[in-house]
């Protein structure tokens, strides 16, 4: 019980979900922390591969839309709901050497929405949909005075797909499920100086593009298990990131992979009720 309260208290500390109103339509709402290793590469600062580890918090939640809306045949296709998600992430990277470092801090935050099909009296699921995704990538290099700082920035359109399990034991419930998102269209924001790395008085200009599979490789997937006890849900997982985009000779690219650890809760939302009333 102590743990699970301090992994509350940790995200809500620094992560609060935006609930939308939704008269008896049951919530769920996740909090994990991650905790992995991380590979990065930026040209706009070093040539150099780096490589360290990173942490992170992560908030997600879904729901259904309020009014609901049936499209195909009963019990083939789900209604419409929409989930959101917002992740706060730090890495540090050190060169081969470790003779300097790379402190790098990621938000990433998007909302989607999807529909589900269910089959199998529920138990197995399939999710596909939309997701609007906003992300920034700020890093700092420690020991250089010449271009220490680098930022990324992508707002695009992504397909997100999935797929769950079901299944029971005695007095607990397991979920297993698998997310995969891609961009498909967007802007990027790519640092363009081309200059050496020694020209000091040379000013840094930025350059916003169009952005799509054809030059902006982003993908997120995780997989993940939600055991649901008596009086408390727990979430494990892992999760894969990989970002890479650049023009000519300059390449920027990121990859994480981390361990998922949260916890779950389902409600029911009543709008007509205030703290006036008791």
């Amino acid at each position: 019980m102590k743990g699970r309260l301090f992994i509350v208290g940790l995200c809500l500390g620094l992560l609060i979900p935006s609930f939308v109103m939704a008269e008896n339509v049951e919530h769920e709402n996740i909090l994990k922390v991650h905790f992995g290793g991380s590979w990065r590469q930026d040209q706009y600062l070093t040539p150099l591969l780096y490589k360290g580890m990173m942490v992170g918090l992560g908030n997600e939640w879904w729901q259904p839309f309020k009014q609901d809306t049936k499209l195909g045949q009963a019990g083939k296709l789900t209604n419409w709901e929409h989930v959101g998600q917002l992740n706060l992430k730090f890495d540090w990277t050190y060169n081969p050497t470790r003779s300097n470092v790379i402190y790098g801090l990621h938000l990433d935050a998007g909302w989607g929405a999807l529909y589900r099909w269910k089959f199998d009296q529920q138990r197995v699921q399939i999710i596909l949909g939309p997701y609007l995704d906003v992300n920034t990538s700020v890093k700092y290099m420690v020991r250089n005075v010449n271009k220490p700082v680098s930022v990324d920035a992508f707002v695009g359109v992504e397909a997100m797909a999935g797929v769950s399990y079901a299944f029971k034991g005695k007095k607990t419930s397991y979920r297993l499920r698998y997310l995969i998102r891609a961009d498909v269209i967007g802007v990027d924001f790519m640092p363009d100086y081309w200059q050496s790395y020694y020209e000091i008085s040379e000013k840094v200009s930025g350059k916003i593009r169009c952005a799509g599979m054809w030059n902006h490789c982003l993908l997120r997937h995780e997989l993940t298990l939600d055991m649901q006890f008596p009086h408390s849900t727990w979430r494990v997982g892992i999760e894969h990131e990989y970002n890479e985009y650049g023009q000519k000779n300059m390449m920027f690219s990121t990859e994480q992979v981390s361990a998922i650890i949260g916890t779950c809760f389902h409600y029911k939302l009543n709008p007509k009720k205030d703290f006036t009333i008791f």
